[in-house]
């Protein structure tokens, strides 16, 4: 055993792989988020070797010392990835997946315009209600009150939910592991608050949630989308490097398309780009290069590896139609961007490309 196993990389897993094949059994899924050093889910695997388990940390520090203490310990149930909580729900994990979700001691972002930073909110909320299984549960330990009862109210308005104990909230929980955080609070007499609800119906994610979650939309195959423009005309690319647009280019519900910056190199441009959807920013190159003799073509560059949203795909036909505009002869010969995407983008824009 060694950390190779332990350890998974976002770009190395497929959207919503096959954990049995990942965890090479088939067993119900836990997962926490937060894993701090990973004390809390080396005692969970420990005590429940019947499951399997996922933890996810963002701070690669800690990722580093709880992959250790997991290796150290020979935890075969155990699967770790550095990445972001809702990230994690939304891009690999399928609906009604999961037996239990753990979340000890989250950032309650105190200061009142940090608190739109908070994991749990009300899309959050509905995402998690889908990807636990009938009978699933959340528990969730924190230091501050005030967070603990606004994701009750958040898990009350969702009608997945009904709590776990007769009352949603205690200040004690028998057998609950206590960690380095919750003992040094302990040590000085102050107070925890435990919160719990468990899924008792079915519910689909509304669209509203979609919107917010992007990667809630991926399919298990997603192609790289690209666009090749036919001109018949020589290309200065350092003119269209100029005359590109920079700024906001797209801008809809939740969605904003911005060009930051623009590059030019000898053979082509380099196309600094951000991509806001809901809760997901991605930013970028997008490279426009020499096709042959006559021609360019438009695709992300290779040094980058965004998620294939519907908003990158606007992003790659958007600079195509601009590009377009500045040749306006140009024809398209080959697209891999999604249909019903670059009909809606030429559609609002009131642009359109001539077929080869």
């Amino acid at each position: 055993m060694d950390l190779k196993e332990i350890v998974l990389k976002e770009e190395d897993l497929k959207i919503r792989p096959d954990w049995g094949s990942i965890f090479k059994r088939k067993a119900p899924i836990f997962l926490e988020i937060g894993i701090g050093n990973g004390e809390f889910i080396t005692w969970l695997a420990q005590n429940n070797p019947e499951s399997n388990f996922i933890g996810i940390e963002y701070s690669k520090k800690y990722f580093k010392k709880a992959a250790n203490r997991i290796l150290r310990n020979k935890l075969r149930n155990v699967r770790l990835i550095c990445i972001e909580g809702s990230k994690f729900l939304s891009k690999f994990l399928d609906s009604e997946s999961l037996s239990g979700v753990y979340i000890n001691f989250p950032d309650p972002w105190v200061k009142k315009k940090h608190k739109k930073r908070r994991l749990i909110s009300k899309p959050f909320v509905w995402l998690l209600a889908e990807r636990l299984t009938l009978n699933g549960f959340f528990l969730m330990v924190t230091d501050y009150e005030e967070y603990a009862k606004e994701v009750i109210g958040l898990f009350l308005k969702c009608p997945a939910f009904l709590p776990l104990w007769d009352s949603p909230i205690k200040n004690s929980l028998p057998n609950y592991y206590y960690t380095k955080y919750a003992r040094k609070w302990l040590s000085q007499g102050l107070s925890l608050f435990y919160v719990g609800f468990k899924k008792i119906k079915k519910v689909e994610i509304p669209e509203w949630v979609y919107k917010l979650y992007p990667l809630t939309k991926l399919s298990k195959e997603e192609f790289l989308p690209e666009n090749i423009l036919e001109i018949d005309e020589k290309i200065d690319f350092f003119d269209l490097s100029k005359n590109l647009p920079k700024g906001v280019i797209w801008k809809g519900e939740n969605e904003v398309i911005k060009i930051i910056d623009i590059y030019f190199k000898e053979d082509g441009i380099l196309i600094d780009t951000l991509v806001i959807e809901g809760l997901l920013k991605q930013r970028f190159f997008v490279a426009v290069n020499c096709y042959h003799k006559k021609g360019v073509i438009i695709s992300i560059h290779d040094s980058d590896k965004p998620d294939i949203t519907e908003g990158v795909h606007k992003a790659i036909i958007i600079i195509t139609l601009k590009i377009h505009k500045i040749f306006k002869k140009a024809r398209i010969i080959k697209s891999t961007c999604k249909v019903k995407v670059f009909k809606k983008v030429e559609e609002v824009l009131g642009e359109s490309l001539i077929l080869a």
